[in-house]
């Protein structure tokens, strides 16, 4: 082989090695990362196809060879060999174990300081054979020497410091995480898919250039205009995070409510709506959760089935149970979604369970119980489960999952709407109180038996919030003055509670307050 092909296929080796590690120390952006997860899939099968290559080339130098092998060409050949079960454990890893980035992220520097130790040992010997001190001043080659370090050094620490982990730290203040989500966004209808007789998935396009940085699970506050009435309401993001352009709602028709009676009825493409967000702490994390399990009961599948589009859009290897509790086989959701996923997903459990179903129905009949639980969960102690739907239903589902020994810590739950059970209130006073927020200088005068969320909605001031039974988080606020009794405190933990931090749609007041706000 040529010096000059040497000198190419040797620079393309250490790019490529080089070129995998930055990948990984930079993070794939949100917007193209299918995209990227195959130029990094490309360029590792690149690496692997050029040094199987050069150690063909290597073998044929010391072919015949007579005489004992010099120590530098023996070192070159360990260092080589070397990669090989390297190159074989990091392919290893990242098919079947991806949530390992802290290890891939190792074999993958480990990797390429090898690819440049084997390149540089022999470009160096080689320029030192060829080269005199009276044709290369001693200046020249020091100034090769810097520049060739600060190529290998600048990509690593060019920002400064390896970028943050993009997984989201449950200890950090609710109020840290809602900092940059609170732009509004302006939203038009673009289409309408009916999805039974009492639901339809509404997509939203983004507009044109904003990212959204949603993760899946999490929820948007949309801000309604009916009527010629405001009305606030939070719906959950069905649609794939790595969907770039839109994102997708599935409201079912309520009862009297206002808001998804006019989605499901009268809502035209073209309607535009404000949002913010996205927001909440329930969601799938691929570098936390290995084993998980979605317990849904009616519309509460709707974030679930963004976390099984986002694990079949990156091809995730997680273990993922789906025990979805309806009435009759036309109240699914997602049933087309369903069935495909099964095919491609190979790690996915679909357990339908169906309260009122018809003569041919084969599966699991009537509600929730420790009996399908325990049949068709494995490993429940290990896996970490999201529960959604009604209070009544999670709650039922919380039992059984206490029953059957599984750890609070991993027992994760949403709902929107309906009233906080055990919720308790004491007022010491009949009369209105003021209600001030600090930021915004407002102030009005509300009920004690009304919560601040409530009240701070019929005097037009947003708070942004979720499930509005105090468990997402999402309203967390400061009090800065006064006294409210709070019918829930699960989603604040101590950092919050010692920083004085209340959830408006479980606190009633108590005295005149100040909000930080």
């Amino acid at each position: 082989m040529s010096i000059v092909v040497s000198v190419i296929l040797a620079g393309l080796f250490v790019f490529l090695a080089g070129f995998n590690v930055w990948t990984m120390l930079t993070g794939m952006p949100a917007s193209r990362s299918r995209l990227w997860t195959q130029i990094h899939r490309v360029a590792g099968y690149a690496f692997i196809a050029l040094f199987v290559i050069l150690c063909y080339f290597m073998f044929l130098r010391v072919k015949g060879w007579s005489d004992e092998l010099p120590a530098r060409l023996i070192l070159h050949m360990v260092l080589a060999l070397s990669l090989a079960p390297l190159l074989l454990v990091k392919v290893i890893v990242a098919r079947y174990q991806k949530a390992a980035r802290d290890l891939l992220l190792a074999l993958g520097i480990g990797i390429f300081s090898i690819a440049f130790s084997l390149v540089a040992l022999n470009l160096f010997v080689h320029y030192l054979r060829v080269a005199s001190t009276h044709k290369v001043p001693g200046g020249t080659s020091a100034i090769v020497i810097v520049v060739v370090l600060m190529s290998v050094a600048i990509p690593f620490f060019a920002k400064g410091k390896l970028p943050e982990p993009k997984s989201l730290d449950f200890n950090k203040s609710a109020r840290l995480e809602m900092s940059n989500q609170d732009e509004l966004l302006n939203l038009t209808l673009a289409r309408i898919e009916p999805q039974t007789d009492d639901a339809r998935t509404l997509r939203f396009l983004l507009p044109r250039g904003r990212n959204l940085p949603t993760r899946p699970g999490q929820f948007l506050t949309f801000e309604w205009m009916i009527d010629g009435k405001p009305l606030t309401r939070s719906y959950s993001i069905c649609s794939s995070p790595l969907q770039t352009g839109y994102i997708e709602i599935t409201p079912k028709r309520v009862k009297n409510g206002r808001v998804s009676q006019f989605l499901n009825d009268r809502a035209k493409v073209g309607l535009t709506v404000k949002a913010r967000g996205p927001y909440g702490r329930f969601y799938f994390e691929e570098s936390k959760h290995e084993r998980i399990v979605l317990i849904a009961g009616g519309s509460g599948v709707t974030p679930m089935i963004a976390m099984l589009r986002y694990i079949d859009d990156l091809c995730i290897p997680v273990n993922v149970t789906l025990v979805y509790c309806v009435r009759s086989e036309e109240d699914v959701f997602f049933n087309n979604d369903f069935t495909a996923l099964k095919d491609r997903l190979s790690k996915f459990r679909y357990v339908p369970v169906l309260s009122q179903p018809g003569s041919d129905w084969t599966g699991w009949r009537g509600h929730l119980r420790r009996e399908i639980l325990e049949h068709e969960v494995e490993n429940a102690l290990e896996s970490t489960f999201f529960l959604c739907g009604p209070p009544g239903f999670m709650g039922l589902s919380r039992t059984l999952l206490k029953e059957m020994k599984v750890e609070s810590s991993r027992i994760l739950q949403e709902s929107f709407g309906g009233v906080v059970a055990g919720e308790r209130y004491s007022a010491t006073t009949g009369g209105s109180l003021e209600i001030r927020f600090s930021r915004s200088g407002v102030s009005y005068s509300a009920p004690p038996n009304e919560t601040l969320l409530e009240s701070s909605d019929r005097n037009g001031l947003l708070i942004p919030s979720g499930c509005r039974q105090g468990s997402c988080g999402t309203c967390a606020t400061k009090l800065l003055n006064g006294k409210v009794q709070m019918g829930a405190e699960e989603a604040l933990n101590d950092e919050l509670r010692s920083e004085g931090f209340i959830l408006p749609c479980v606190s009633r007041p108590l005295t005149d307050i100040t909000l930080d706000a």
